[in-house]
């Protein structure tokens, strides 16, 4: 009797896991067809205008990403340019409100920062090749909305939430826990104001919030895909000193 019951137990975990697997899969391939990420994962470069609010203050960017893991992003501030450059391997940082435009390489942390976010697919395409665990937690009700909830932990042990609308399978949220400097940050961000560029639907708005406080908003104002984009673009800038 014990060994049935032990066999029992296991058909029945296998078939909770399959039916788990299935959700999460009709999710996912959902999903993909929303965003239309056959278009994405074919196009080889990106390059996006828009503009950034912080604090209080607005400031315009532009920002160039290309495969693999390329990424390059210009802010004016206060009068004065921000640049941001990683070509897969390095990555170096222009902040004038330092008070030196020498280029200065970028921690690690904030070079896996840099790595996350010059993915043009996304954390949940082919998110098993890149070393992460993605479960799917059943649905919950979000402002009057369903929702779909996976949960993604990256290969470096950052969490993160991911809330997709059932009837759109487009994310609208994300709750990310991160470790910064040895210390656990919870950031929630919201996604809105979906839209189409060369056949992609992506976010033109995107809002952020700590502790419930608005702390950065993104609009973005123009997005192209496949634009010719030379590998100097992400190379190491120019030091004031060497261009004078």
């Amino acid at each position: 009797m014990k060994s049935i019951k032990v066999l029992w137990m296991a058909i029945m975990a296998l078939v909770i896991n399959v039916g788990v697997a299935q959700d999460l899969d009709e999710v996912l391939a959902s999903h993909f067809e929303a965003v239309n990420q056959e278009v994405l994962s074919h196009s080889t470069s990106m390059h996006m205008v828009g503009k950034s609010g912080r604090m209080g203050q607005e400031f315009g960017f532009e920002m160039w990403q290309k495969r693999p893991k390329m990424m390059r992003m210009e802010a004016d501030v206060q009068g004065q340019k921000m640049i941001q450059v990683y070509d897969g391997e390095k990555g170096y940082l222009v902040a004038p409100w330092t008070g030196s435009l020498e280029p200065q390489e970028m921690g690690l942390e904030q070079m896996e920062q840099m790595e996350q976010q010059s993915d043009m697919d996304g954390d949940l395409w082919n998110w098993k090749e890149k070393g992460s665990q993605l479960t799917f937690e059943g649905s919950e009700d979000f402002e009057g909305s369903e929702v779909y909830v996976l949960e993604l932990i990256r290969k470096n042990g950052d969490e993160e939430k991911i809330f997709i609308d059932a009837d759109s399978y487009l994310i609208i949220k994300q709750v990310s826990k991160t470790m910064v400097q040895g210390a656990e940050m919870s950031m929630e961000t919201y996604m809105s104001n979906y839209k189409e560029a060369n056949g992609v639907v992506m976010p033109y708005y995107i809002e952020t919030r700590m502790g419930g406080q608005i702390v950065s908003t993104v609009t973005l104002e123009k997005v192209e895909f496949d634009p010719e984009l030379d590998d100097h673009l992400f190379e190491k800038p120019e030091s004031p000193k060497k261009q004078e």
